[in-house]
């Protein structure tokens, strides 16, 4: 309540407003009985009618504005009269920056025919509670930080389409893939344990090859006779080995999200393994056949898309061995999270002893070799790790449950994976143990979180030990990168989705793109359709200014985008133990809960950034875990992944680039300006909308999947060039657009609608200009903070009991 001065007073008893009110009371009071409290919409009749909440509320505003007392009355919140502030207002509603909650009180004292000094006491409030969300002064626009890049861990489930994956393959590996590596075969194949062997069956059977030939293997080499060969040899050579190669060209692999279907692959020769159903889990090396050698780009892309699978499958693997043979061409090659390189191409019939030792190397080589995870150790089902823990220095072993809470789906990343741990002794799930590949320039997330703790920073994951596993570069010593390989095709396909003109990394580095437009080459076409050679160990089952910002934006390309001179990135492999365990965020089991896990997650980034000068600059669904309280210092929610903090004022890393979550980037970082505090908060945001929007539906959380909309709006969120997906993201941040994000809500998220409403206008008001403001305040930020953190703390008392329920609930309510 506004305290007025005595002058206020004598100002509104000297201009009465007598009657000046009484016309506009019953359209206000219609538009008061159509509210209904905890949602943001009103009766579909109100709405259409020339009364309409907004139209009566400028009637009322333009009314006010132009009385005598309005001209006479001065501002609270400025040197303005209150008719110039109720000017202000009426041209921010009639643009459609409208939240009937704020004028509520005003409107409901109209109708009642308060006294004057209530009235005016109640515009005093208006003006002051509306100017809260009027932006002050923005920072100026700079860029300091990494550039970002895109990854193909948006596409889940039925989204993992071949172009859609594909496209955002090309994206991961275009300025990372090196062919003609110096030492390839050198260092994967030769001076093993098993290379003697490989020579002993190239010498038994080179009697086979007469005249520059293979006498034996298809003179065209289509599928299945390429199949027929690959088997036969197989049962005469290779069948006591370690390794089996297998295929599933009749039937999907199981054990991802996609279906997929492989030409070949090896996995291990173990009785305790279907030789009918293959996993995802248990694929060691993977092999694509080629009628012809017509689209090199497009075979490499499809390869990536199973190595991806494998990623996902076996999060922790370090890097997957994978061949192509097409026609008569093959080439090894090696994906690890910096990205793919291979050998020298070779002709089967010109190097017929390459060719005989490189596949039966495959099913030769041990875990270590094969790039498995060999730092988990691995007995009977159970998982074990051993780090030293940081406060006493002596090591300790925790097991692992066996399937990860968060992992990435994707190659050339971090690969960040995280599993809940114990003590053996122990059931009490008291660790997180993550696992990921960050850049060696970058500083290391445990000194991070060490510094975090000396600061006294409160709401961030505590570390408990850490482990440096391998790296990039001890993987690949020994071999000689030159450039990397520059893809003829530079177009893309519609589907794709980063075009190339606005991807980072193609305006920091300037090679030439990786295109997916045309046709995948023909497989090789059996002569025979229903032939199928029987041989043991293949499959048998059946089955806005937008032209200023980019004129911005490639004005910087030199002096920014530019890296250093080293072959590849190196990256890091670690693992990092941190404390207190805590559920996925996407798992809450009430919206209470959901809220509270948010509200604390805000209260842990102003710790991080304020009492440790840290800013996180990573928030995803996947960053915020869902604590104990009792467990966590009275935090439902708290941050973890501190891979890409920087302290504050410590300038660039110096890596080459950071991937960033699309779906939750700030629409500005997408714009290339210097990471704030306020955009890890706008992405904050987008990660409850994503929660609300989206994930409830998938986990059928308090409604049934058969009410989902059909149009899922948030795809935008990651589809395109970064361009598109920061313009998509500021339409639905506008008002008109973000009604259609909240009607994706299930209904029994209603009453969290005002409170993404109000966290909207709070990231996101509008100018006078009625544009959106996505910059970053020059206000402390504290104050924005503050204003979050009240909006949760509201929205968590107003929830209803329903709403509160827990997920049990569900089957009661969707069913």
């Amino acid at each position: 309540m506004a305290n007025l001065s005595q002058n206020d007073r004598n100002v509104i008893a000297e201009h009465p407003l007598d009657k000046c009110l009484d016309h506009l009371q019953d359209p206000l009071r219609k538009a008061e009985q159509n509210y209904r409290p905890g949602s943001l919409s009103y009766d579909s009749t109100v709405d259409n009618h020339d009364q309409g909440p907004q139209k009566i509320i400028s009637r009322l505003l333009y009314t006010l504005q132009g009385h005598e007392a309005a001209l006479d009355l001065r501002s609270k919140t400025g040197s303005e009269d209150i008719a110039s502030e109720l000017s202000a207002l009426f041209r921010r509603v009639r643009k459609g920056n409208f939240m009937y909650e704020h004028y509520r009180a005003l409107s409901r004292l109209v109708v009642k025919q308060a006294s004057d000094v209530d009235v005016w006491n109640a515009v005093f409030d208006l003006i002051t509670t509306v100017s809260r969300t009027t932006p002050p002064t923005s920072i100026p626009i700079s860029f300091d930080g990494t550039p970002i890049t895109s990854s193909s861990a948006s596409q889940q489930g039925s989204e993992q389409t071949q172009k859609l994956v594909e496209g955002r393959i090309f994206e991961e590996i275009r300025e990372c893939t090196y062919q003609d590596v110096e030492g390839f075969f050198s260092k994967y194949f030769e001076g093993k344990p098993w290379t003697e062997r490989t020579k002993e069956i190239y010498q038994a059977v080179q009697d086979r090859h007469v005249d520059g030939r293979w006498t034996d293997f298809p003179q065209t080499p289509v599928q299945n006779d390429v199949y027929e060969w690959w088997f036969h040899f197989q049962d005469e050579f290779l069948w006591k080995e370690r390794g089996v190669y297998y295929t599933s060209t009749t039937k999907d692999l199981t054990g991802s999200e996609a279906k997929r279907q492989i030409d070949l692959f090896v996995k291990p020769n173990n009785e305790k393994l279907s030789k009918v159903v293959h996993d995802w889990k248990d694929v060691e090396v993977i092999g694509e056949l080629k009628e012809s050698n017509k689209d090199k780009k497009a075979t490499l892309l499809q390869i990536g898309r199973y190595v991806r699978d494998v990623f996902s499958s076996q999060p922790t693997r370090r890097y997957v061995h994978a061949f192509t043979l097409c026609g008569n061409e093959m080439r090894a090659w090696v994906f690890d999270r910096s990205g793919p390189y291979g050998s020298t191409a070779f002709d089967i019939h010109e190097q017929p002893e390459r060719f005989i030792r490189t596949i039966a190397a495959y099913v030769m080589m041990s875990d270590e070799e094969l790039g498995l995870d060999t730092f988990i150790e691995r007995d009977d089902g159970d998982q074990f790790i051993t780090v030293v823990e940081d406060a006493t220095g002596k090591e300790r072993r925790l097991q692992l449950e066996s399937i990860p809470i968060a992992y990435q789906r994707a190659i050339v990343c971090r690969g960040t994976s995280c599993f809940r741990a114990t003590t053996p002794s122990s059931e009490d799930l008291r660790y997180v143990v993550k696992f990921s590949w960050v850049s060696d320039k970058r500083r290391p997330e445990a000194d991070l979180l060490r510094l975090a703790r000396e600061r006294g920073v409160e709401g961030v994951a505590k570390l408990f030990g850490h482990h440096r596993i391998s790296s990039i570069a001890d993987m690949r010593e020994g071999l000689k990168f030159g450039k990397p390989y520059a893809f003829r095709n530079t177009t893309l396909s519609p589907a794709s989705s980063i075009s190339q003109s606005q991807s980072l990394l193609s305006q920091s580095f300037g090679l030439y793109g990786l295109g997916t437009t045309g046709e995948l080459p023909k497989k090789r076409k059996s002569v025979d359709a229903g032939g199928s050679p029987s041989k043991r160990s293949r499959s048998n089952s059946q089955g806005p200014n937008k032209a200023k910002r980019d004129k911005e934006v490639n004005s910087q390309t030199t002096s920014l985008y530019t890296h250093d001179d080293s072959s590849f990135d190196n990256r890091i492999f670690c693992c990092l133990v941190i404390s207190p365990a805590g559920r996925a965020l996407r798992d809450f089991r009430s919206i209470p809960e959901l809220l509270k896990a948010f509200r604390d997650a805000v209260k842990a980034h102003k710790s991080l950034y304020i009492k440790g000068k840290i800013l996180h600059r990573d928030i995803s669904e996947n960053n915020i875990i869902i604590t104990d309280p009792k467990e966590a210092n009275g935090f439902t929610g708290m941050l973890i992944d501190a891979d890409l903090s920087k302290e504050v004022g410590s300038g660039r890393s110096g890596a080459r680039h950071q991937t960033g979550t699309m779906e939750f980037l700030a629409i500005q970082v997408l714009q290339r300006v210097a990471h704030t505090s306020r955009h890890d908060l706008e992405s904050l945001f987008y990660v409850l909308l994503w929660i609300c929007a989206r994930r409830t539906w998938e986990r059928e959380f308090l409604c049934s999947a058969v009410d989902r909309p059909e149009r899922n709006i948030l795809t935008k969120w990651y589809t395109g060039s970064f361009d598109d997906i920061a313009d998509a993201k500021e339409h639905y941040m506008g008002v008109s657009g973000f009604k259609s994000i909240l009607g994706q809500f299930p209904q029994a998220f209603d009453h969290v609608k005002p409170l993404c409403e109000k966290i909207r206008g709070i990231l996101f008001p509008l100018l006078d200009d009625g544009t959106l403001f996505t910059g970053t305040s020059s206000d402390p930020p504290e104050k924005l903070y503050h204003r979050i953190i009240e909006a949760f703390d509201s929205a968590i008392a107003d929830i209803p009991e329903l709403a509160g329920c827990s997920f049990p609930l569900q089957e009661r309510v969707a069913h």
